[in-house]
This record gives C-alpha cells, structure tokens and sequence, in this order.
C-alpha cells in the first residue's frame, strides 16, 4: 500500500489553486493620439483650430500660446467645441506671462493640456523667474487616466525664442530644468515649441538623455515657416506614426503623433 505523505497533498493542493487562479490583471493597450500646437496667442481662431483638431483624430492635446481672459478664455472655448469636460479634461499651466517691463495685459498666458480622457494630476512648473523683460515661461503637466489600468503622463512647453547668445544661454537652462525635472522616469510625453532646430545643441541633450524625437522618425518636416522647432518627445512610449498638418490657421503648424500605451 502506498503512503501518500501529508507534505504531498499540501504541495498538489497548492499546484490546483496556482492553475485554478486567472493571471495577474495587465493594463490593456491604449491608442494615444497626441496633438501639439502653438496657436498665436489670442489671434486663435479656435472654433477653426477645434475642427482641425478633430480631424485628427487627437484625444490628447497640449498647445501653447494659450490665453485666459476675462473676454476670452480660450481653454474653456476649446474644451466646449471639443465636448470635453472643462473640469475633468482640461489643464491650464499659467506662466508665459509678459514681463514687468511689457504693457500690462488682462488675464493670464502659457500652455493647456486637453484630453478626451480624464485627468488625475495636475502640475505646473516655473521653468524662470526674470526681474524683468523677457517673458517668463513655464511647463504644465498631466497624469491621464487611459482606462483599463493604462495610465501616461503627459507635459508641454514654451522655450524662450530669440537667436542672440543671451537667448540660447536662456533657452538651454530652462531646457535643463525641464531634463532635471524628470530625472530618469519613463512612461512619459513631453511636447512644445523649443524654438530650437534639430542640430542645436539643446535638441542633443534632449536625444542624450534618453528622449526620442518623434518627429525625426515620422515627420521630419518645418512646423516654423522652414524650420522644425515643435516636437513631441517620448520615454517609454511606442510611436507608430506621425505628421505635420498643413494649416495655417496659426504660424505654426500643428505636430501629430500616434502611439500606443
């Protein structure tokens, strides 16, 4: 007669319940369309701008130029021709303010962040703190809720212009508060207007350190009269396509990219 030991029936009872229990639950994959645009500020047409962007095919959206007056809140304005909530779909990151220096103006500037899906986080990031002229920039940040355990976080900004020496040496130390700000972290989008081209030495750093330029692989095209300055940069995102749109509704042209989360 055989001896079934008790160590024996606890080890087969454990192997049942193993193949017994379903697998760990996995986010499912979501499709990610992103949109990045600087509209002009408050010559926006945004009733235009809005059926652009649903031609597209975006459900997320970062701009930059974007004003909130008391006669024309252009955020609110978007998020109502796009039927997305004001609340629970849209980010405002003020801070491209004039400067003390510019005539006063009603309202705030700076970059907005819209999106069929929700939002669960917000941020906004100071990226200078000028005394005087120039304008001051910022970045503005979301955490998006894709449904089903998916989750992406999303930022967008507005590097300061201008070619002179004092102008690049500005440029390239908000794009280093930006780097140091993520730090190593992934799973991330990062889009704006970095008023810099592909070959300077900001975009570099930006490559260096791990980010990919979506528009090199799939729309290696001007969104600044012949110049690529717009760019949507990813971390740990898959891209599967891009492109430039031909409008001219703003001076610049809006950047596309399609991935997958």
């Amino acid at each position: 007669m055989r001896v079934i030991r008790r160590s024996q029936v606890i080890a087969a009872l454990a192997l049942l319940t193993a193949l017994a229990s379903p697998p760990p639950a996995q986010a499912r994959a979501a499709n990610v369309v992103v949109l990045s645009w600087n509209i002009h500020g408050e010559n926006a047409d945004i009733e235009a701008m809005a059926r652009v962007i649903r031609d597209s095919g975006a459900n997320v959206v970062t701009l930059q130029e974007i004003h909130r007056r008391p006669d024309a809140d252009q955020v609110r304005l978007l998020a109502d021709e796009l039927g997305w909530d004001i609340t629970d779909n849209a980010h405002f990151g003020a801070g491209d303010d004039v400067g003390p220096c510019d005539d006063p103006q009603p309202g705030k500037a700076g970059n907005a962040i819209l999106s069929s899906y929700r939002i669960v986080e917000r941020v906004t990031i100071k990226l200078t703190d000028f005394a005087t002229c120039p304008v001051n920039r910022s970045m503005a940040g979301v955490r998006l809720d894709l449904g089903g355990g998916a989750q992406v976080r999303v930022f967008t900004t507005h590097l300061s212009p201008g070619l002179s020496q004092t102008s690049v040496s500005r440029r390239e130390a908000q794009a280093a508060k930006v780097l140091d700000y993520f730090g190593t972290r992934t799973g991330l989008i990062l889009t704006g207007d970095f008023n810099a081209l592909p070959t300077d030495a900001l975009s570099k750093r930006f490559v260096s350190a791990g980010w990919a330029d979506t528009g090199a692989r799939y729309a290696n095209k001007p969104t600044l009269g012949d110049a690529r300055i717009d760019y949507i940069y990813t971390r740990g995102i898959t891209t599967t396509s891009g492109s430039v749109l031909p409008t001219t509704l703003s001076d610049h042209r809006p950047l596309v990219m399609r991935m997958v989360r």
